[in-house]
């Protein structure tokens, strides 16, 4: 019999995590599920790790021989999974609380017109410790697609890792946009919002790692995230019904001048200076209008704090400010202070 839950886990050079990744999902107190786990011909020792996992019954193994990359590696396990949910989980993550996936299984199920169940998640070091909890809402909550697309379409707090989609929805909607590596979660959220209610769990279910190798880090630079990330709004704005509401549509050019702050926000929040700078600049140049808010002097000066004072001071007159909660609960406001982290 098909399992009602199926997990993808593309996997690339994170040997030293992916193992703690698989077993926190073969834990779960929910048991109806399969892991697939997708190693993108990684050069470490991952085939080793994961080999370990060989007898499991509920995880699948797949070696690429060639480097695929992140998106079509998620196409390809979408179009693997059995189960009526999947969701993704990097493989430097891993689910937090045992019963994570049986709390959003409940919300499926007592809400046949959801098409993805999200939660809060803790940001943790590379070595496992948590820092910070991320929570955008305070409550948990099941409501309208167009209602979240509101506030979606300004900044994008829904965690790629442990969020889980309808099956339904990939049949309809179709999976990631192979040309946004970087923003290919956003937009989808955005596309499934656009027909399909959302629920949230305000317990953080998942864990968020934080370290040198992460994929916005290693892989892509602010103005390539930018880029992504305007298309990605741009992509979800087309994707609206017809009879959505007028002022609904009106929200496109001030949703673009938000997100296209998100990358510095997010880069600033974690004290990564000269990218926060560059993403600052080239928010700008993609959209002269910023110079005239508030919203962009404000970035300034705060990334100039940031220059001055150092991350560790930074955050510490942030916490002081109430701004960014320093080991506590991050929250997020209208203007995007605090923002999930970008891959």
């Amino acid at each position: 019999m098909s399992p009602r839950v199926s997990f993808v886990i593309a996997s690339y050079n994170y040997a030293r995590y992916v193992g703690q990744t698989i077993q926190s999902l073969l834990d779960q107190t929910f048991s109806d599920l399969e892991v697939i786990v997708i190693d993108d011909c990684s050069p470490d020792n991952s085939r080793e790790v994961l080999q370990r996992f060989a007898n499991e019954p509920r995880v699948r193994l797949i070696f690429h021989e060639t480097n695929r990359g992140n998106i079509r590696t998620y196409n390809e396990g979408l179009a693997l999974a059995k189960g009526e949910f999947i969701g993704i989980v990097g493989s430097d993550d891993y689910a937090l609380r045992p019963d994570a996936v049986a709390r959003q299984v409940a919300v499926f199920d007592a809400h046949p017109d959801v098409g993805f169940v999200y939660s809060a998640h803790t940001y943790v070091d590379e070595h496992s410790r948590p820092f910070r909890e991320f929570q955008p809402w305070a409550d948990d909550y099941v409501r309208p697609g167009l209602v979240e697309f509101r506030d979606l379409a300004f900044r994008n707090y829904v965690p790629h890792t442990g969020t889980l989609v309808r099956r339904r929805c990939h049949d309809e909607l179709g999976d990631y946009d192979l040309s946004l590596p970087h923003a290919g979660d956003w937009e989808l959220w955005l596309r499934i919002a656009t027909r399909y209610s959302v629920g949230y769990v305000a317990e953080p279910l998942y864990a968020y790692r934080i370290h040198g190798g992460n994929m916005s880090v290693a892989r892509h630079s602010p103005a390539h995230a930018n880029r992504e990330i305007k298309a990605a709004i741009e992509h979800g704005f087309a994707a609206l019904p017809a009879d959505a509401p007028a002022d609904l549509r009106a929200l496109r050019p001030r949703a673009i001048q938000h997100v296209l702050m998100a990358t510095t926000w997010g880069d600033r929040s974690l004290g990564r200076t000269r990218r926060a700078w560059q993403g600052l600049l080239d928010a700008a140049r993609r959209a002269p209008s910023l110079l005239t808010t508030r919203m962009f002097y404000t970035a300034v000066a705060r990334t100039a704090l940031l220059s001055l004072l150092g991350h560790r001071r930074y955050q510490r007159l942030a916490s002081w400010r109430g701004n960014q909660p320093m080991g506590g609960r991050a929250t997020t406001t209208h203007t995007g202070e605090t923002v999930a982290p970008a891959r």
